[in-house]
């Protein structure tokens, strides 16, 4: 059995069903069985996450992107 933990921003429920199918298939073609294999996605609004002292929405603004709160 597997189980993996996944931070990230904000997702699409379309995004996020490809990211547990796609991490889910890099463990089967590893020697997990599908069946055994949990992924679970913690996600964060991007303006509580920061790096380098600011959040990611204000580094984001700071080159004209506009990332879900």
């Amino acid at each position: 059995m597997a189980i993996v933990r996944v931070e990230l921003g904000r997702r699409s429920q379309e995004q996020r069903d490809a990211i547990i199918q796609g991490i889910t298939d890099v463990l089967v073609a590893n020697g997990a069985k599908s069946e055994g294999t949990q992924v679970i996605l913690y996600e964060l609004d991007m303006n509580v996450w920061g790096k380098g002292g600011e959040t990611f929405v204000r580094r984001a603004a700071k080159q004209g992107i506009e990332l879900p709160h």
